[in-house]
């Protein structure tokens, strides 16, 4: 799996397959090597990191195309 623009997505004429929001990085990660091994999904997108440095909190959208 690996990582395109939403640019090169709509020029490649990919399918999106799913997307997510996650407060938790480590979980993303985890998430992204579970699914390296789903044969449909070969590229992932991060569409945004929201990071709030005073609060240390943050979220991360990721969408997958196959």
């Amino acid at each position: 799996m690996k990582e395109i623009t939403k640019k090169q997505a709509i020029e490649r004429k990919l399918r999106h397959i799913a997307s997510y929001s996650e407060k938790d990085m480590s979980k993303i990660i985890l998430l992204i090597e579970r699914l390296k091994e789903n044969k449909d999904i070969k590229y992932y997108i991060i569409e945004s990191i929201i990071y709030n440095e005073n609060t240390s909190d943050g979220e991360m959208h990721i969408s997958f195309w196959g």
